[in-house]
């Protein structure tokens, strides 16, 4: 009994510890605003529409128009905090979904080197709808939401 209480013990301190590491990383990581140009006729926008944008199962916003999602590099820390939110899984764990649409004629969305660049494609594209670090957000673009704590 004695090493099942010593086992008990061990697994609520890892969990307490993993616990307290994974809320350090949720307070320490930037709140994502899910912009659009000020042009833009696209007003709001929710989680679920996001998901269906970005696995480009959907491809026109209601009013008939095709949609453009537009991520950041893979490499970008904002990408990769956008697609576990919004997508359940990372950039990498999105290739083989990406490969298989690929044979159904199926693009992924469109990557911007930079939140600028972001910001200058949305500006001039009312279709266009990316996301960015809130603190990237400034008047060329109009946030429809904020992701994150």
């Amino acid at each position: 009994m004695r090493g099942l209480a010593r086992a008990a013990l061990l697994a609520v301190s890892l969990l307490v510890t993993y616990v307290g590491a994974r809320a350090a990383e949720i307070a320490g990581a930037p709140r994502i605003a899910v912009v659009v140009g000020r042009k833009s006729f696209v007003t709001d926008v929710t989680v679920d529409d996001l998901r269906e944008l970005y696995l480009r199962r959907r491809r026109v916003w209601p009013n008939g128009r095709r949609a453009i999602p537009v991520n950041l590099p893979a490499d970008n820390a904002v990408r990769a905090r956008f697609s576990r939110l919004v997508l359940g899984r990372s950039p990498q764990d999105l290739v083989p979904y990406w490969d298989a649409r690929y044979f159904e004629g199926i693009t992924p969305p469109t990557v911007l080197p930079s939140p600028a660049a972001l910001r200058a494609y949305l500006d001039v594209e009312p279709a266009a709808i990316g996301y960015l670090s809130a603190s990237d957000v400034d008047d060329t673009c109009r946030t429809l939401l904020v992701l994150g704590p």
